[in-house]
């Protein structure tokens, strides 16, 4: 019978602060030192150690009966690890292309089928309203940056993606996935994506893909700005930049061609 919601959650909130509470100070805990630092019984505390043992997040010594974080963590973590590398070679070239084009560009990837930005740089002279602030999660359907994932991902992956309802944010936001399929195909032939108004009325946005040394896209760059300065007629020189832009933080990233 499983628990109740509450005790559940408990025990979730319970589990992070047994991983939180290891360091490089303290790499290795005991059920009864922990069981005092938390305040917890000993028994909760061994069944929550033991629990996180099995699902690889902790590692026990057989001998000393200490705990050490596991071995699958490290894979958690490079997933973050290969986040913070693609922001750290991204910066400089983000930085330029920002003063080049006096508009917003943005960083992005993608987490929980949500675009979220990583990184923003904005003229002083171009202080828009826009809803893509840093740590801000968007849908993918009506943004560039999302579209340009989309289109990338393999044509099963596209389709499951396409088979939800699709949230209408403006006039313009392609909710019929026929329509957005269509648009993804002309994403992949020209190499970067467009969001015309989709996300939010007089804001218009150009995106492009950059790649790991595998080839896969990892992340994306944006340019954003307001309709009656980005144009339609400025898309395609914007999204050659882009593609410009990105193929080299790719290269620093390892990918070649």
């Amino acid at each position: 019978m499983k628990g109740r919601p509450g005790s559940e959650l408990q025990s979730v909130e319970r589990a992070i602060e047994i991983l939180r509470s290891f360091s490089y100070e303290r790499p290795e805990r005991g059920v009864s030192e922990l069981s005092r630092e938390l305040g917890l019984h000993k028994s909760t505390v061994s069944r929550l150690m033991r629990t996180l043992e099995q699902g690889g997040l902790l590692s026990r010594d057989p001998e000393s009966e200490r705990y050490r974080l596991g071995i699958d963590l490290i894979g958690l973590a490079a997933q973050v690890v290969d986040y913070i590398d693609v922001r750290q070679v991204a910066r400089p070239f983000l930085r330029a292309l920002s003063d080049l084009c006096q508009e917003t560009v943005n960083l992005s990837v993608v987490d929980a089928g949500r675009v979220i930005n990583l990184e923003q740089f904005v003229p002083q002279t171009r202080r828009i309203r826009n809803v893509g602030q840093v740590g801000r999660r968007m849908c993918m359907h009506c943004t560039a940056a999302g579209k340009m994932f989309l289109a990338y991902l393999p044509p099963e992956a596209r389709g499951a993606q396409l088979h939800f309802p699709l949230e209408r944010f403006t006039a313009r936001t392609l909710t019929e996935p026929g329509e957005l399929d269509a648009d993804l195909d002309r994403v992949c032939a020209r190499g970067y994506a467009v969001a015309q108004e989709e996300l939010e009325d007089g804001l218009n946005v150009i995106a492009a893909p950059v790649r790991d040394h595998t080839g896969h896209v990892v992340a994306a760059v944006s340019v954003a700005g307001p309709a009656y300065r980005i144009t339609p007629g400025m898309f395609p020189e914007l999204g050659h930049q882009l593609v410009d832009v990105a193929a080299k933080i790719s290269e620093q990233l390892g990918y070649r061609v």
